[in-house]
């Protein structure tokens, strides 16, 4: 089970200081965050598929969330033919849509995660439930169109969740992105 201080290090802002030396001082946290990051990834990978679509939108509901452990704990990537595969059997197929146009905290265009997009391999019976659990406590509205439920979701990170039986997808806020550092 994934806990509250597990999920700590996706909001760790890397000071100022240490972002731009090139040959000054390490920031005396990056080692424990690598192992806390990288604990993180095997319990994601490890988890139910109930929990994994909780945690995803419980870390975005709030506030933008570092999303890179997300991603390092589900899926494989190419570097040849940058094409990402899910590590998990649960999940067919996955895309997360890192898009430019961001800037960070020293003006730089950089990337941030615009939606990620779940396709799984069989039907997620109680997927509507499970989305609504994972709101408490923000306010929005359900609608649906065709075999589609759409969740449109208010002052949050979270633009909308877009929901069949088969397939999940969480739109991000580009407004919301938080420069973590790295």
């Amino acid at each position: 089970m994934i806990t509250e201080k597990d999920l700590e290090v996706l909001y760790y802002i890397t000071p100022t200081k240490y972002r731009t030396m090139l040959d000054g001082d390490f920031d005396p946290n990056a080692q424990e965050n690598l192992k806390k990051e990288e604990k993180l990834e095997e319990l994601i990978y490890k988890s139910s598929l109930n929990e994994l679509i909780t945690i995803i939108i419980k870390v975005f509901k709030e506030k933008y969330a570092n999303p890179m452990p997300i991603w390092s704990g589900i899926v494989s990537y190419e570097r040849d033919t940058k094409k990402e595969n899910s590590k998990r059997s649960d999940i067919k197929s996955l895309k997360f849509d890192f898009r430019y146009g961001v800037k960070t905290t020293f003006g730089g265009d950089t990337e941030y995660l615009d939606n990620l997009f779940l396709k799984f391999s069989v039907p997620f019976s109680g997927l509507k439930t499970n989305v609504k659990t994972a709101l408490q406590g923000k306010q929005f509205s359900e609608t649906n169109h065709n075999s589609k439920t759409i969740f449109t979701v208010i002052h949050s990170p979270i633009l909308k969740i877009e929901i069949t039986d088969t397939t999940f997808q969480v739109f991000i806020d580009k407004d919301s992105f938080i420069d973590y550092g790295q």
